[in-house]
């Protein structure tokens, strides 16, 4: 008996959507992560010692998340992405990045295995990457170079290190031998945010990776290249060892860009006994990880050197030790800490730092 019209051209339309969904893959992801810190103010910074549960967007493995993966197989080699990922605060279960629904990303992709990959969105970026390279468990836990302080009650970068920015535009070749080419462009946004510019070149080989980015911002009102910002990382995998180092120089520092690397910085004041306004730093890490059964050790040294417009400077280091124990894939316990020096240790709130933490992912 032959179906009727309508009921007809609904199964084919209900085939055909199958057929569609048959392509595209969705996933559902997220991650939480939570440690105990206690942190010693140095000698002039005043305040005692305390002891706070964070979530692990300080001192942590991870930030804790949750997050949609949405993958199209498009033919030809061709695919289309969407990645939404909203940071979440699990020590109280507000919203991550200031209240974002996505704060952490958000970004409509396509991507060729020959032409490459275009993303567009709220993005990490690339000297964020580049860092990872440079130190043990990749910017994580006290060991991260991009962990800033409190000089004097006033948030302090050690490496410039905001992950994000808004409204990128960037371009990644394909691999070629093991070496890629990124590129990265945020538009200004009604006046109230900087033009961001980013160019990333990286090598990964064998036991081998090296990575190397160039960011910068056009001022909306002066036209002016400010941010600017070169940061180099490498890491040798010996097989026993892995010996990791990195180097970043920022000129033309400015409050106020509203996005790319500089935008979460408000302040660059330095405090010891004397204050001045950083114009520029020079920094630098070396270390190295270990692994041994489930555990993961790993130590490094950073530097920083702060140094204003008319040659005034300040130095600051930190020296830490850290461990990770794999629980299984995707569940780790794990704990660090770390020691100031240099001229600012005893004028800021992080002198010592000792942390303890659980992080698992799903």
């Amino acid at each position: 008996m032959p179906l009727p019209k309508h009921l007809g051209l609904t199964l084919l339309a209900l085939a055909a959507c199958g057929a569609a969904q048959a392509q595209s893959t969705v996933t559902l992801y997220g991650l939480v992560d939570l440690n105990l810190t206690r942190t010693t103010a140095g000698s002039k910074a005043g305040g005692a010692s305390q002891i706070d549960m964070n979530d692990g967007t300080v001192n942590g493995l991870n930030g804790s998340r949750w997050g949609i993966r949405v993958a199209e197989d498009l033919g030809s080699g061709l695919k289309a992405g969407v990645v939404l990922e909203g940071g979440l605060l699990a020590d109280t279960g507000a919203a991550g990045q200031g209240g974002r629904s996505f704060g952490r990303q958000a970004f409509l992709s396509l991507n060729s295995a020959s032409a490459g990959e275009l993303r567009l969105g709220r993005q990490y970026v690339l000297s964020d990457s580049v860092m990872g390279t440079s130190n043990p468990f990749g910017n994580a836990l006290t060991l991260n170079p991009g962990t800033g302080v409190t000089n004097m009650g006033k948030a302090l970068p050690m490496w410039l290190n905001v992950p994000r920015a808004d409204n990128v535009i960037q371009y990644q070749t394909p691999s070629f031998g093991g070496a890629q080419l990124a590129v990265q462009v945020a538009p200004e946004e009604s006046g109230t945010m900087d033009r961001f510019h980013g160019v990333k070149l990286s090598y990964a080989g064998g036991p081998v990776v090296v990575a190397a980015s160039y960011e910068w911002n056009k001022s909306r009102t002066t036209g002016d290249s400010t941010n600017k910002s070169l940061t180099m990382g490498a890491n040798y995998n010996f097989g026993a060892f892995k010996l990791l180092a990195g180097v970043q120089r920022n000129r033309d520092l400015a409050l106020g860009s509203g996005n790319g690397a500089a935008a979460g910085v408000s302040n660059l004041t330095v405090t010891t006994a004397t204050t001045f306004t950083a114009a520029r730093t020079d920094d630098y890490t070396v270390g190295v990880e270990v692994p041994v059964g489930n555990f993961l050790l790993g130590t490094n040294y950073t530097a920083v050197k702060y140094q204003s417009a008319t040659g005034t400077s300040a130095t600051l280091g930190k020296v830490a030790v850290g461990a990770r124990y794999g629980l299984s894939k995707s569940t780790f316990l794990y704990t660090s800490a770390s020691q100031a020096t240099g001229d600012l240790k005893d004028y800021i709130s992080q002198n010592r730092v000792l942390q303890a933490g659980l992080r698992t992912a799903f």
